[in-house]
């Protein structure tokens, strides 16, 4: 009998031994499929582990499926699955397998856009006219050599004739720690947006078609990503832009001060990201740090001596798996108290950092925060087939569809331009529902129905593409 306990007993010991050991797992390897034309460092560089780290089998699958967003957040692959392989329990290591299904990386599509700043400026303010419209060819690859290096080429006609080439190689030295990249723009219109009047830009175009506004710009850019989630780049530019002498003369001689119809100056501007988001194109977790610093003026060439600081912040909670709480906080403020000119005077409404409910408007401001905060309910997360005579990479779609509700808020500060223009300094906020569509894990479509604390409400749409 005490024979038979004391085996017993050592059965127990050596199975806790073996379930303690089993706790860790020690990375042999890492073998990647699918990759056929992504080099295999591009992929490595997003993971959070490498071959010889110990991971938490405990955590694992979270572990996988952090990574799996972090690797579709490179816009590069359709699907993504990470799997354990080869596991052998008495050494406690084993192999990480990570199949890919590549995206459609050669863009050659004809530009078909509209001109102005979002889709309901263009259907409510400007009446859906076709005169606003751009088209062209924008040929685009984003993985031009495997190094996740987007090479574009913009041709384009219409509303505004713009010509654009930009190239980035972002693993280039310092064990793909550093890289380069650089542009090459010029646009012209014949229509200028000249001023901003009750929060609403006032547009001039002369019969004659004659040019009113063209700009040209030129520069290299210098990345540096020292680990996977730290992001540094110096970007340094030359400007040049020009206006029709009636701009300076007659509609607003501020356009870019003391009646000046050219702007000629450099820009040197340095970002910094700290970014620990889950799939940074539609945050499922995950927090942001970000800094800007910019200066507009350089050297010999100061017909433009503007000096700002941008600084942000931006939290993703998720809650089980569908329930995703979202806030995001960005400041920013001219530095050197001078008068901006009208042109480069740019706040709110702009961009994306757009206060819901407040589509239709503009926000012109030295100085401004805004806070835009959402809860999203992940309620479809599935792949569909489409259709067989498509290329293979969008045989099979991945959609993902978010019930959102928004709440923001924000403030402009601006001391010059404030005719008229009533939401400049004070808070203004909006609220709403909203409908979030995502396909093959790039393509983002929004349709907000929202509310602003002016008493007004509607529709709006918005759509972003990852690349």
């Amino acid at each position: 009998m005490y024979r038979s306990y004391t085996i017993f007993l050592l059965f127990i010991l050596f199975s806790n031994s073996v379930f303690a050991q089993a706790k860790k797992i020690h990375i042999s390897d890492i073998v990647i499929l699918g990759n056929h034309k992504t080099k295999k460092k591009v992929i490595l560089r997003e993971l959070d582990f490498m071959v010889g780290d110990s991971l938490d089998l405990a955590e694992l699958d979270n572990q996988f499926h952090n990574n799996k967003l972090q690797i579709l957040g490179t816009g590069l692959f359709n699907d993504v699955t990470l799997n354990l392989i080869n596991y052998k329990v008495s050494e406690g290591s084993g192999s990480i397998q990570i199949s890919l299904e590549e995206n459609w990386y050669l863009f050659p599509v004809p530009i078909f856009e509209l001109a102005d700043r979002n889709f309901s400026v263009w259907w409510e303010e400007q009446g859906r006219s076709l005169s606003r419209v751009n088209y062209g060819l924008r040929l685009g690859h984003y993985n031009f050599s495997g190094n996740r290096d987007p090479l574009k080429l913009k041709i384009q006609f219409g509303y505004t004739r713009k010509y654009e080439l930009t190239y980035s190689i972002p693993y280039l030295a310092m064990d793909n720690k550093l890289g380069v990249a650089g542009s090459i723009f010029y646009s012209e219109n014949r229509e200028i947006a000249y001023q901003t009047v009750g929060n609403k830009t006032l547009f001039n175009k002369q019969e004659d078609e004659r040019r009113m506004l063209s700009r040209f710009r030129i520069g290299p850019e210098i990345k540096y990503r020292p680990t996977r989630t730290l992001f540094h780049s110096l970007r340094f530019e030359y400007h040049h832009n020009k206006v029709a002498d009636i701009v300076a003369e007659e509609l607003n001689p501020a356009y870019f001060l003391d009646g000046r119809t050219d702007l000629r100056f450099f820009y040197l501007e340095y970002d910094i990201n700290y970014d620990k988001r889950l799939y940074n194109h539609y945050p499922q977790g995950g927090f942001l740090l970000f800094a800007n610093i910019k200066k507009e003026g350089l050297g010999f060439l100061k017909d433009y001596n503007n000096f700002s600081l941008g600084i942000g912040a931006e939290k993703h909670y998720k809650f089980k798996s569908k329930l995703i709480l979202s806030t995001r906080n960005k400041a920013k403020m001219n530095l050197n108290r001078n008068v901006v000119a009208f042109a480069n005077n740019t706040g709110l409404g702009w961009s994306s950092d757009i206060v819901s409910g407040y589509e239709l408007y503009v926000m012109d401001g030295t100085d401004y925060f805004i806070s835009m905060n959402n809860l999203k309910y992940k309620f479809v997360d599935r792949n569909l087939n489409t259709v067989r005579w498509l290329p293979k990479q969008f045989r099979k779609m991945h959609i993902t569809l978010f019930l959102r509700t928004n709440l923001d808020a924000a403030y402009v500060n601006e001391r010059t331009y404030i005719e008229t223009n009533s939401l400049n300094n004070r808070w203004v906020y909006g609220y709403g529902p909203a409908l979030d569509i995502l396909l093959f894990n790039n393509f983002l479509f929004s349709f907000e129905y929202s509310f602003n604390d002016i008493g007004e409400r509607g529709l709006f749409f918005h759509n972003t593409i990852a690349f």
